[in-house]
Order: structure tokens, then C-alpha cells, then sequence
């Protein structure tokens, strides 16, 4: 696998995320599974990039090609954390690279928070083992979720 490279997420990124958001496996996985219309992804991204409680991460290929995008939404001194992969490349083993080299980031950068959380829907398992390769422990399941933990 070649290097990845992460990054904050610009509003050049835009349309691959409003694509992969509105992709079929992807709503499904999703706790919200509807179609976003353009102008409410635009209105959310925009919110996103200025809200100091969130940080957006693109995951991409050194040559720029987008591979996965990484939410971190912090409250006091823990984060949720979500991924999403882009169509084209799941099922090739970037899971894994890109949560490791998002946590990384975000650590540096948000060293107050102690302990990520994500949660994942039970018919994920892909992500559910994604995010165990990176050292997150199945906390619980309840709901038709698990809640998978690591801290610091």
C-alpha cells in the first residue's frame, strides 16, 4: 500500500463526501440512512468546518486521491468518531491505515481528549474489525450497536 496522507478537510472535498454520504452501502451503515439534498450537505459541511468541537480529516493517496473521511465530534474530554470510505476503495485494506493515522493526528492536535468512542451498527462487522486492528475494545452492544472504546 502506498503512503496516506491526512489532512483537514477543505471545502474542495465537498462533493466527494456529499457522493460517498448518499451512497447506498454507505446509508445503510449509517445511523441516519436518508438521501441528503445538496443544499443540506453544503449548510452541514460549512457548520462543520467552523465548529471548534469538530474536526474532519481526509484520508488520500499522495498523489491527492480521496480515500476515506474521518469525523471527530468532541464533547469535554472524549471524542465519537466515525469513518467513511470511499466506494472505490473498500474492500482494499485502507480501514485500518487511515483510523490509525486520523487517531494520530487528532491526538496531537486535541490533546485533552482521553478516550474515543465509536459506534458502529452490528451488520458492520468490516468496521467493527477496522477499529479493532487500531486497539478500540468492544465496550458494549445494545440497540443493534456496538460501542467500541480506546483510550489514551
Amino acid at each position: 500500500m502506498n503512503k496516506i496522507d491526512v489532512r483537514l478537510v477543505a471545502e474542495s472535498d465537498s462533493l466527494s463526501i456529499f457522493e460517498w454520504r448518499n451512497d447506498d452501502l454507505t446509508r445503510k451503515m449509517f445511523r441516519t440512512s436518508n438521501r441528503v439534498s445538496w443544499d443540506e450537505h453544503s449548510n452541514w459541511l460549512t457548520s462543520t468546518l467552523s465548529n471548534p468541537n469538530r474536526c474532519l480529516l481526509m484520508c488520500e493517496t499522495e498523489k491527492g486521491e480521496p480515500i476515506a473521511v474521518v469525523r471527530f465530534d468532541i464533547e469535554d474530554n472524549y471524542a465519537n468518531l466515525s469513518i467513511n470510505i470511499s466506494p472505490l476503495k473498500r474492500g482494499k485494506g485502507y480501514a485500518s491505515k487511515c483510523l490509525s493515522l486520523a487517531v494520530n493526528y487528532f491526538e496531537f492536535h486535541f490533546p485533552l481528549v482521553s478516550e474515543l468512542v465509536a459506534e458502529i451498527k452490528t451488520i458492520n462487522l468490516p468496521s467493527k474489525k477496522s477499529f479493532e486492528r487500531v486497539g478500540f475494545i468492544l465496550k458494549e452492544e445494545r440497540d443493534g450497536y456496538w460501542y467500541l472504546l480506546k483510550k489514551k
